[in-house]
């Protein structure tokens, strides 16, 4: 079946290991331009004024889905997380189903491709890689000051990136301004957003503090945590300032150390742990669930991402699939985008749609409540979420009649035919009915 474009969606985690590698700070080698290039997928390689690079063919226009098939509810905002080359119908799909689609690529094509879901450019932030088509690297290698150093050498992170210097920032008039990152950034990430009409820019990887996981304990010579929140701050602010018309959204929300902070001069952030651990797939716990919950209900005007990441099993796993849904209900709305992904989906870089997503539960009818026994529910037109984030406590809630219980089956992988397995069934329930630790219910109205 004919491929259409190849998107990949990169989510860097401020945890794990890095390391120095002997480069010497004080003998930067002067760089020259790279020669022009024109491919189907490099994004505009930039240099004292980058220019963007034309992609030559647009991908064609996806076929619609068939008639009748399952549509995401509107208490949904749904993210795609894509890794590999879609299909035609699968691209129909991800149109019709998802609300926004982030990407490292950049070009054309990937505009055309993608229509109806919001396209935002993927950067990191924190580290960059000698091969990441978004920039220069002759010209970032050229200059040692973008880089932050231990004992005289640049610091390499556990992905394999540079570790970048978050106070490398001067005025934004000054001749010399993409000799700096911060400005390098902010200015190559406005030039590629615009010119290729992309709807805005994630910031990945800017955490307000820096994890010595990140960098193996390696720190930066002189690291202080209060100098590397202002820079972060100051930052994003400026990066914001040059995409004025475009959305900004920035990673680190889980990060916290205030980062909720920057949240004042972007357009919003994401919090990429959201209730489980990726990878071990263990519960963060009541106390971060509820400080995530809290921290989007503050802020009900932002871009808010919550990401349920890399999680065994979670396809077999209804009861984990649900509390995560149930917990998302509980302070959906209009502007806060979802996610979760089973850990499998890395290895197979499937395209992941749960019949969850179709569960439509009509407005809601206000901001989430805790019972007196601490039980969270909120209550919906259609509908009641009541979710037990307790890991060790067990819940009751007694209900009137009326209510049908949704039990999800099936879901995961989208197939290159566009199609997906997967359907919501119900069952009456009323009176007591009892929660365990970290589980919820979703109810609907007949």
């Amino acid at each position: 079946m004919k491929k259409v474009f190849w998107l990949m969606f990169l989510l860097l985690v401020a945890c794990g290991r890095g390391r120095a590698r002997s480069r010497p700070a004080s003998t930067p080698t002067a760089a020259a331009p790279p020669a022009a290039t024109v491919t189907a997928t490099a994004s505009p390689q930039a240099t004292a004024r980058p220019t963007a690079t034309p992609i030559p063919s647009p991908a064609p226009s996806p076929s619609p889905l068939p008639p009748g098939s399952p549509v995401t509810s509107p208490n949904f905002r749904i993210g795609a997380r894509v890794t590999r080359s879609l299909s035609a119908q699968q691209l129909a799909f991800l149109n019709q189903h998802f609300y926004d689609v982030m990407t490292p690529l950049l070009g054309a094509n990937i505009r055309h491709a993608v229509q109806g879901p919001k396209l935002i450019l993927y950067r990191s932030i924190q580290g960059t890689w000698e091969g990441f088509d978004h920039f220069d690297w002759e010209h970032i290698d050229a200059h040692e000051n973008m880089f932050l150093h231990h004992g005289g050498e640049r610091i390499q992170t556990v992905w394999g990136s540079w570790l970048m210097n978050p106070g490398d920032f001067v005025d934004e008039n000054a001749p010399d301004a993409l000799d700096h990152w911060i400005n390098y950034y902010a200015i190559t990430a406005a030039q590629q957003v615009h010119e290729y009409h992309y709807d805005g820019l994630f910031i990945d990887s800017a955490s307000h503090w820096l994890n010595p996981h990140a960098v193996r304990g390696v720190m930066p010579d002189d690291y202080d945590l209060d100098n590397w929140y202002a820079d972060r701050v100051r930052g994003l602010a400026y990066i914001k300032a040059q995409l004025p018309d475009k959305i900004v959204v920035f990673n680190g929300l889980h990060n916290q150390h205030g980062a909720e902070d920057s949240l004042a001069n972007t357009d919003g952030g994401m919090w990429e742990t959201f209730a489980f651990r990726p990878g071990k797939g263990t519960y963060a716990g009541e106390k971060q669930w509820l400080t995530a919950l809290e921290l989007v209900s503050r802020h009900p005007h932002k871009f808010l991402v919550l990401v349920v990441k890399e999680q065994p099993g979670l396809t077999d796993d209804i009861q984990k699939r649900v509390f995560s849904v149930g917990s998302y209900l509980l302070v959906s709305g209009d502007n806060v985008v979802f996610s979760m992904a089973d850990a499998q989906h890395i290895k197979t870089n499937s395209l992941l749609y749960y019949p969850e997503y179709t569960l439509d539960l009509g407005e809601p009818l206000g901001a989430f409540t805790r019972t007196e026994d601490g039980l969270y529910l909120r209550r919906f037109e259609k509908g009641l979420v009541l979710v037990n984030p307790s890991d060790s406590a067990t819940r009751t809630y007694t209900l009137p009649t009326g209510y049908l219980k949704v039990i999800p089956q099936g879901g995961g992988e989208v197939d290159e035919a566009g199609h997906w397995e997967g359907k919501l069934t119900y069952q009456p329930v009323s009176g007591q009915v009892t929660l365990p630790p970290v589980s919820a219910l979703l109810l609907v109205t007949p």
